[in-house]
């Protein structure tokens, strides 16, 4: 039996961040992994995603570059040619960041296989290098096993040899029709990736807007643009039918009246969702509670057994790498260092990397109104910002929610070129209680993308309620 002071399983953000910590503060850990160190965002992810995503606007650029005043005879996107591309990626950041050596030489027990709990300090593993079966006995365990998507019970859908997020990485031949189930951040951005490299895409969506976590305005912008880009977008559609056939497949779409279309393509993308991945691991043998969303913990991130905790996907709170890895560090309090703090969700950051970049923190509009009642909106068009007219990328606005009489910043809504760069500082703000007066003080350089967020503080003064009741009042 091996006898650690940590053990993690699930060689993902949360997990990897927790196995260098444990190394480097001398505890004795172990790393289990079923798979591949790095998890999702390396493998079927972030990693992957954006670098298809480079390749499809490096091609976005080439056919509007006239826009530019430069001629282009450029050949079609060479589909193994983007792969070869996008896996190199992939293996510069496993060799750099991601390989099992570089954890090993820093004293973590890294450990492949499949394994299940025997007792809440007892896990069973399948040593699949050394052939061997490990008791591994540990004072505390992590679980960072992560997420894997889901399909929608569509009649036929079973029998349809269709793509997700992870098996799309494996496609050999570029499929010149493409339909993609769903319109969250995943079916948008690949979606309008397999677009710009030359597939004709049609994205369809059960509700009545796209990017449905966003801010309104947001999602009927993006709508918008994506349509005008050439990209199908069925909005209040559902699939009625797959029939799959010999080299495509038949598609039935109904829609919110009951009417019934029919089309073909080569291929289906599901992006409709995402489940944990819980089986398997004993959970219920030792008593750790799992719900709907995946294995319930409490503020401190610990689950139902004292000893256990878990963080990343398998949570089901915000299904991100870099959440992962501020749960990672949370816990790394937690587990080593008396008084443990609880985790803070109030000013969480994300990004959709479709072309424009959609960004977004705190409260939507509609949820800041219901919480606070009367809110000061400011908003700047994309126009607006020098740096965006000079290269041509003027789609999009930034959108900021505050209070109404000090300017503290409750939501902030970004759409433009670098908008997951931008949305930074508004965070740092958020974080800090920096209201938006004390925003519009800082130099910004000239000219950036950055530069919309003084713009957008400069607009406190002359549009909040503050400044314009203070105008009525004084002669």
């Amino acid at each position: 039996m091996d006898v650690y002071d940590l053990t993690i399983i699930g060689g993902g953000s949360a997990g990897l961040v927790l196995a260098v910590a444990g190394a480097k503060l001398g505890k004795k850990t172990a790393l289990v992994e079923k798979h591949r160190i790095g998890g999702d965002c390396l493998w079927t992810g972030c990693v992957p995603s954006k670098a298809l995503l480079k390749a499809a606007k490096v091609a976005n650029y080439i056919r509007n570059a006239e826009k530019y005043g430069i001629g282009v005879q450029g050949n079609a996107p060479d589909w193994q040619r983007v792969m070869d591309y996008v896996r190199g990626t992939q293996h510069v950041i496993e060799e750099e960041h991601d390989n099992p050596e570089r954890f090993r030489e820093m004293g973590v027990d890294v450990i492949f296989g499949d394994g299940h709990f025997e007792a809440s300090d007892t896990f069973v593993v399948a040593d699949a290098e050394s052939g061997e079966t490990r008791t591994l006995e540990s004072k505390k365990f992590v679980i960072s096993t992560g997420s894997r998507p889901v399909a929608p019970p569509i009649p036929g859908l079973d029998a349809c040899d269709y793509l997700d997020s992870e098996t799309v990485w494996e496609l050999e031949e570029f499929p010149n029709r493409l339909l993609v189930i769903g319109a969250g951040p995943i079916g948008i951005e690949l979606g309008q990736a397999f677009h710009r490299l030359g597939a004709d895409v049609t994205i369809a969506q059960r509700s009545g807007r796209i990017l449905t976590k966003e801010d309104t305005d947001v999602s009927e912008e993006m709508l918008r643009y994506l349509r005008e880009e050439g990209i199908t977008i069925r909005i209040n559609t559902q699939i009625a039918q797959v029939v799959q056939h010999q080299k495509s497949t038949n598609v039935t779409f109904s829609n919110s009246e009951n009417e019934t279309t029919e089309e073909r393509f080569d291929k289906i993308l599901i992006a409709a969702g995402r489940a944990p991945n819980v089986e398997r691991l004993g959970l219920d043998k030792i008593g750790v509670q799992v719900g709907s969303r995946g294995i319930e913990v409490n503020n401190k991130l610990q689950t139902s057994v004292r000893n256990i905790y878990a963080a990343g996907d398998v949570i089901g709170h915000y299904l991100f790498t870099h959440v992962a890895a501020f749960q990672a560090q949370l816990l790394l309090r937690n587990i080593f260092f008396p008084l443990s703090n609880t985790i803070n969700y109030s000013v969480v950051p994300w990004t959709t990397f479709c072309d424009p970049e959609v960004a977004r923190c705190g409260l939507t509009e509609a949820e800041a109104r219901e919480k606070y009642g009367d809110v000061d909106v400011f908003t700047l068009d994309q126009h607006d910002v020098d740096r965006a007219v000079a290269e041509g990328e003027t789609h999009g606005f930034s959108k900021v929610i505050a209070s109404r009489w000090t300017g503290k910043i409750l939501g902030v809504h970004l759409v433009g070129a670098n908008a997951g760069e931008v949305v930074h500082e508004y965070v740092l703000a958020m974080q800090q209680g920096i209201p938006l007066r004390k925003l519009s003080g800082m130099i910004h350089v000239y000219p950036t993308f950055s530069s919309s967020v003084w713009r957008v503080a400069g607009k406190w003064f002359s549009e909040s309620t503050l400044i314009q009741t203070l105008r009525k009042l004084l002669p």
